[in-house]
């Protein structure tokens, strides 16, 4: 343009040039830079993308290992639709696209902030976006810390129920786990099984199957034996595993249970429910002399059953007492799979008169699980007899005179003792001392079972002689190993004395000693009534 022109130019020019740019940013053309200084001639005009530098291009790892955030960033002002994103559609879910603008040393800049959710593929690659001329690759992926971490050790838990048919409540179950443990699982602990509904106990120790080759995990065999309380639906949970393993040198938490098992547990028709049931009886013998206990066994064997539900029927016949002399119990597992339990009663028959006495028969209904059937048990009545004593004195023959007083001395400190509930007690201990000097096996061993529940109450076995924590001397000892032979060995004579003196240890002192000595004495002045009438 020659001078001439230049100087024909309006002032205006200028400014409208800008104004045109402004809006040609604002339509979403290209931007353009102004005229370089030092061109020749008029000078063109070249495009931004030509001029600037290229868009910088930034992949970020999120928090979750799925998740990236993709940055694009480009000079000038640009709107949201001029980067073409669809290539990315290919491997990745791509979430709201945020656009920021600001300005900066070179000038004003655009910025697109892009989240992906997926994980990129190793092939093929993701061909370049678009934004107007400009192709812009992507970089490769980060790598996360997760990803070149080892995977945990895999370990499987599995449930088992080993039972086939309908289940009834106190029929017993296996529940077996079986656990996969690899040789890197440090520490295993697992918990015990729980439910209210039912009874559970440990079946055996725990069983470990190694794995076939060197380096293959092994296997770990826990039972459980257990037994429903009612009938219903149930689920029952697993227990939980809590073990380790190391990560580089540093121990890792590992935990997990196996899937729960449901179980449906049917209505019995009657309580008492077994695959067997046997009950048999055994007597010292049919007949003894009025006052001599003839003792009666009676024994319960059980299989696959809750011996809880076992309800014997008491014994009621007139002119004869039936005094319980404790049970014994025993439950066990058997190689065969089966659940075994045995109980065991013993009575002691006493008659008040001489005569033939008649034991009503036992009857007991329970579901044999083998056939589904209700079942009688019937245990046949026996029959008893107990002759008179030809050795006794006559009936009709007056007490002794010093008897009376001998108690009445005997109750005199007792009364004045402030003690008034140990009266009882004290009493009873009077009692066992006359049936130790009497020597009467049966009947010293009831009344020190009587004296024992006054002397330590609370719920102890009355088929123990004497309480386990407490304990026993040597003389006492041997006095109660004398006593038991007597009841239940072969030993045919027993003598009270050494038991007699041994237990005044054990009530109050002084009061003991007195009862004792005039129990005794008061045994004395009868043998002397008795040796006088003989004469």
């Amino acid at each position: 343009m020659s001078r001439r022109h230049r100087q024909l130019a309006p002032p205006w020019l200028p400014w409208l040039l800008v104004a045109l740019t402004a809006a040609g940013s604002a339509l979403g053309t290209e931007p353009s830079l102004p005229r370089q200084k030092g061109g020749q001639g008029d000078g063109a005009m070249i495009s931004s993308h030509q001029a600037s530098p290229p868009p910088r291009v930034e992949i970020l790892a999120a928090e979750r290992p799925d998740e990236w955030r993709l940055i694009i960033e480009a000079p000038g002002r640009w709107p949201a639709g001029a980067l073409i994103i669809t290539p990315l559609l290919r491997q990745f879910a791509v979430g709201r696209v945020s656009l920021q603008q600001g300005m900066g040393e070179d000038g004003p800049s655009t910025r697109w902030l892009i989240p992906l959710h997926g994980q990129p593929a190793p092939l093929p690659p993701l061909p370049p976006l678009r934004l107007a001329n400009w192709s812009i690759p992507l970089p490769p992926f980060p790598a996360r810390e997760a990803d070149t971490a080892p995977p945990p050790p895999r370990v499987t838990q599995r449930a088992r129920l080993a039972h086939e048919g309908p289940l009834y409540p106190g029929q017993p179950f296996v529940y077996a786990l079986h656990i996969t443990l690899p040789d890197p699982v440090r520490q295993p602990g697992l918990e015990e099984p729980a439910h209210p509904d039912f009874t559970i106990r440990r079946l055996g120790e725990d069983e470990w199957r190694p794995g076939a080759r060197a380096g293959e995990p092994g296997v770990l065999i826990r039972r459980w034996l257990f037994q429903a309380r009612r009938a219903g639906d149930f689920t029952l949970t697993a227990p939980r595993l809590q073990a380790s393993y190391l990560l580089g040198d540093r121990p890792q938490p590992l935990a997990g249970r196996a899937g729960p098992l449901s179980l449906h547990v049917d209505e019995a028709p009657v309580p008492l429910v077994a695959r067997r049931l046997t009950l048999s009886q055994q007597f010292t013998s049919r007949q003894a002399t009025l006052g001599e206990p003839i003792i009666r066994t009676l024994r319960l064997r059980l299989e696959d059953g809750d011996g809880s539900q076992v309800s014997l029927p008491e014994v009621h016949v007139a002119g004869l007492r039936v005094q319980g002399d404790g049970s014994q119990r025993r439950e066990r597992f058997l190689a065969n799979g089966r659940l075994l339990y045995e109980q065991e009663w013993r009575q002691a028959l006493r008659a008040t008169q001489p005569g033939d006495y008649l034991l009503p028969e036992i009857r007991l209904p329970w579901l044999n699980t083998r056939n589904g059937r209700i079942e009688q048990l019937i245990l046949p009545g026996q029959r008893v007899s107990f002759a008179p004593d030809p050795a006794s004195p006559s009936a009709s023959a007056a007490p002794s005179g010093p008897r009376v007083p001998l108690l009445i001395w005997a109750l005199l400190p007792l009364l004045l003792v402030p003690c008034r509930p140990r009266l009882g007690r004290w009493l009873a201990f009077y009692r066992l001392q006359q049936a130790l000097r009497r020597g009467d096996a049966e009947d010293s061993r009831h009344a020190l079972l009587h004296w024992r529940r006054r002397r330590w109450p609370g719920p102890l076995s009355p088929a123990i002689l004497w309480p386990g924590e407490i304990p026993v001397s040597a003389p006492m000892a041997a006095a109660l190993d004398t006593l038991q032979a007597a009841c239940f060995g072969t030993l045919t004579h027993f003598d009270g004395a050494p038991l007699a003196l041994a237990l005044c240890a054990y009530e109050t002192r002084g009061i003991a000693g007195l009862l004792r000595r005039v129990a005794w004495l008061d045994g004395t002045y009868r043998h002397k009534d008795h040796h006088k009438e003989t004469q």
